[in-house]
């Protein structure tokens, strides 16, 4: 049976108080042998929501982060600073990031390249095949055997329209990445599906091929919905 994801991606929808009362709700979820599941709330939040899922199975993730160490760079958030507060995981590259922050895939790229040098593991969204930097992958990523890297395919159009990709268009473009990761000896990097999860469409997505597990938007700052796309599978 094969390892699966769920990432919720909790982005800025949520206050204080509302991120910790689900942060205490999910960390009742039953732990399952096949299931890694992680949620990324936003930065302010992060040193609570870590102190509340410390002893769950629920790891706690960052959103983003920017590619320069400590120093003069008002407003960033550093690897260094992330580490301190426990934290080995972020996502890189979403959609909104490159849509509503203007970071290009140079600026992104040059990111990925840090954070695979660094102790953080990485989650790297793409939104089509060309998106993803295999050769840069392939020179900074020294160890196929630990899952240092994830990637994520999100369609641009599909993220928080209600809007979910076909199953079969899912299917081609993981299959796509999936035979290049392999060329390049790199089999062993998941691959998530974004855009528009949910619990009446997370099944079919989990059981498809070349599809390692979900990243989600919406329904994961909603108890009942991120509860019933963990039993879904």
């Amino acid at each position: 049976m094969k390892k699966l994801h769920i990432v919720g991606n909790w982005k800025m929808t949520l206050n204080k108080e509302d991120s910790i009362a689900l942060a205490e709700k999910i960390k009742t979820i039953s732990k399952k042998d096949n299931l890694n599941i992680e949620v990324a709330p936003t930065s302010l939040y992060i040193n609570d929501i870590l102190k509340i899922l410390k002893e769950s199975d629920i790891n706690v993730i960052s959103q983003n982060f920017d590619f320069e160490s400590l120093g003069s760079f008002t407003g960033g958030i550093c690897l260094d600073q992330l580490i301190e507060l426990g934290v080995s995981k972020s996502i890189l590259g979403h959609s909104e990031r490159r849509s509503k922050f203007n970071e290009s895939d140079d600026q992104i790229n040059s990111k990925l390249e840090t954070v695979l040098k660094s102790q953080l593991d990485v989650i790297f969204c793409f939104d089509s095949y060309d998106q993803v930097p295999f050769d840069l992958i392939k020179n900074n990523l020294n160890d196929n055997s630990k899952i240092k890297l994830t990637l994520a395919y999100e369609p641009t159009w599909a993220i928080g329209t209600g809007k979910t990709a076909s199953i079969d268009h899912i299917v081609e473009i993981h299959t796509k990445v999936k035979n290049t990761l392999t060329e390049y000896s790199l089999q062993n990097v998941p691959i998530l599906y974004g855009g528009s999860v949910n619990p009446s469409n997370s099944r079919d997505i989990l059981s498809s091929n070349n599809v390692d597990g979900v990243l989600v938007g919406g329904a994961s700052t909603k108890f009942d919905q991120l509860l019933g796309i963990v039993n879904s599978i």
